[in-house]
């Protein structure tokens, strides 16, 4: 019967995607975004379920509901198939989009901080990995506390565990019925810790070798897990602990070895992964056994998902995608890019929109400031200045967006930790690296012995020449004459990692800023670290142990002293920034209690789908 199934879903697939693809390339009109064929009523199946042929009538349907209601499907799309399943074997510095949803971690982000749908309090957005402590819930943690034994050095952190809390029963599992739906337990939780922290093969074990060496972790009451570690590593302990690992149960691993098969996914997450078909989809059921509640607005205290069912369709051809989400085959959709947004505004007016996260240019310039001359601060100045960064902005980003985005942007949740280029306390010294200036660049570059200029190497990947081929113009009016080294990604890598460079260029290499208490693009053991423009910097590495200890105490005092150091840090112009602007996140209107969130803590991706719901009768209504 499951072979049967597969076959069916794998054929009905292949039909979706080829009319998407059909959908993607024809000019023929839409109305309200029902993918058509001259108005003849294409019909076009989905997950197993069919779409009527009927004519969509043209008055209008009934209004939106006015409170939760349960049932229904929601689909999202992936660019490509989903290989982590587990924290050990096949996790990668984030974990596995299904994963988050099958296993809970201690804490994750509260979603009434939030907009949550007109009734949070908006004290962020949800739309990046934010890790503010004080913005936490409660999951398989009912509380927390932590400190340091000054008499050790050793920082402590105690987890409360919850009681009411049992793992998802799942019986057409072989795994799911081995552990029987128990109560999840302390035990599990210290296996859990215990097995990322002393396995070789896992994430945790291999990024944290300093943690690795003191770690330690104890089942010291009924409910209570203590985890004990160095004093200088309790603040990753508080970040990784809280919101990084996701608690298993202990006989799947002992059974199988490990949790790295899809069919071996056991957990107390909201939802069960019911299926994968490589190349197609992923499947998820909501947990009927699952503790949470709605913790605001017109749903409180309503047991969560409200959903019957969560669909990750596998489609990597962006045209598609976006076919699929103007026709209503995926309910939600981002970040997406100016133009393609552009282009939804006109074919499906019905979609609702809100600003998702940065986006736009992506390349970062790094210099080596271990080699000449970049390692000559009145050089680096000068080759910042000689970028119209302005320019770059109103052209590539359409003239929207931030200029100063290293080593981070702007966001609301953040807002303490951002000094911005209009701020009264910005000193001018900044301020004049980010107006084009070639006359004053050429001046710094004669001040410092090149009254004529001088050449230089970039190491980019084939993407980044349309970009990086603007700023060698910009620099030829300097007396800078770059050179492209155009390799592929796997050799752009390997150089990158051995540090053997002039110039790089990079993208993400701002870090996310949830770490900003220790942000390797400043601090990292070089580029392997994260630090691509290879900075040993006295005066950042102190900053960085301060802000940590800190943290663990006032985190908003933690950003203030971020703020504080980018009054220094900007000042040595050690990147080159990259203007970037908000991308879009498209939902269509049946989607309820959703006000574009993204990432609901630090790379909880999509788990703001256990608080909405879809209103069926409208999505009936709008002929979908």
């Amino acid at each position: 019967m499951i072979v049967m199934k597969k076959i069916a879903w794998l054929i009905i697939s292949v039909m979706m995607v080829f009319s998407l693809v059909l959908v993607s390339c024809d000019t023929t009109e839409e109305t309200g975004g029902k993918v058509t064929e001259e108005d003849t009523g294409q019909k076009v199946t989905v997950g197993g379920e069919e779409e009527t042929e009927e004519e969509v009538k043209e008055e209008e349907g009934p209004s939106a509901s006015t409170g939760p209601e349960y049932g229904g499907t929601l689909r999202l799309w992936q660019t490509m198939d989903s290989t982590n399943f587990d924290d050990v074997v096949t996790r990668g510095f984030v974990q596995g989009i299904t994963f988050l949803q099958t296993n809970e971690s201690m804490w994750r982000g509260d979603w009434a901080q939030g907009p949550a749908g007109g009734y949070g309090t908006n004290e962020c957005d949800w739309v990046a990995a934010y890790d503010v402590f004080s913005q936490k819930r409660g999951f398989a943690a009912e509380s927390w506390e932590w400190s340091i034994d000054p008499a050790t050095d050793q920082g402590i952190l105690v987890y409360q565990i919850r009681d009411n809390v049992h793992y998802a029963l799942n019986p057409d599992s072989e795994a799911s019925r081995l552990v029987g739906g128990r109560k999840m337990t302390a035990d599990d939780v210290v296996f859990t810790f215990t097995q990322v922290m002393t396995d070789s093969r896992a994430y945790m074990y291999r990024a944290y070798p300093s943690m690795r060496k003191s770690f330690s972790c104890e089942k010291t009451g009924p409910m209570e897990v203590t985890v004990t570690v160095a004093s200088s590593d309790l603040i990753t302990a508080i970040a990784k602990f809280g919101n990084y690992v996701g608690v298993v149960p202990p006989e799947v691993v002992d059974k199988y070895g490990d949790m790295a098969s899809w069919r071996n996914s056991v957990g107390t997450g909201p939802f069960m992964l019911i299926d994968y078909v490589a190349g197609s989809r992923m499947l998820l059921e909501k947990n009927p056994n699952y503790w949470g509640t709605d913790p605001v607005g017109p749903g409180l205290g309503n047991q969560v998902p409200y959903i019957d069912s969560l669909q990750y369709l596998i489609i990597p051809d962006a045209s598609t995608r976006l076919a699929a989400l103007r026709t209503g085959k995926i309910d939600q959709g981002g970040p997406i890019g100016y133009e393609d947004a552009e282009n939804l505004r006109k074919t499906a007016p019905e979609m609702i929109e809100a600003e998702g996260p940065l986006g736009g240019t992506p390349w970062y310039i790094y210099m080596n400031t271990q080699r000449s001359p970049f390692n000559d601060l009145k050089v680096r100045r000068a080759l910042l200045m000689g970028v119209d960064l302005e320019l770059i902005k109103k052209t590539l980003n359409y003239g929207r967006g931030q200029i100063l985005t290293w080593p981070i942007e702007y966001t609301p949740a953040y807002a303490d930790c951002y000094l911005g280029l209009d701020d009264p306390d910005m000193p001018e010294s900044v301020k004049e690296l980010y107006v084009y200036n070639p006359t004053k660049a050429k001046q710094l570059l004669a001040e410092a012995g090149y009254p004529s200029g001088f050449k230089t190497t970039a190491l980019i990947a084939q993407s980044q020449v349309d970009y990086l081929s603007v700023i060698k113009d910009m620099w030829s009016k300097i007396g800078v004459e770059l050179s492209l080294d155009v390799r592929e990604s796997g050799a752009v890598t390997s150089v990158y990692r051995s540090g053997e460079y002039d110039i790089v260029s990079a993208t993400g290499g701002r870090g996310p800023i949830s770490v900003f208490y220790h942000m390797v693009t400043m601090v990292g053991e070089g580029s392997l670290g994260g630090n691509a423009s290879q900075i040993v910097d006295q005066v950042c590495i102190d900053a960085s142990t301060k802000m940590q200890a800190t943290y663990i105490t006032d985190d908003k005092a933690a950003m203030a002293q971020f703020r504080e150091l980018m009054k220094y840090v900007l000042d040595q112009a050690y990147v080159v920034s990259a203007p970037q602007y908000p991308q879009a996140t498209f939902w269509w209107p049946w989607l309820k209690n959703y006000a574009g969130e993204y990432q609901v803590g630090y790379f909880d991706q999509n788990y703001w789908a256990s608080y909405i719901w879809v209103d069926k009768d409208l999505k009936k209504s709008m002929g979908y």
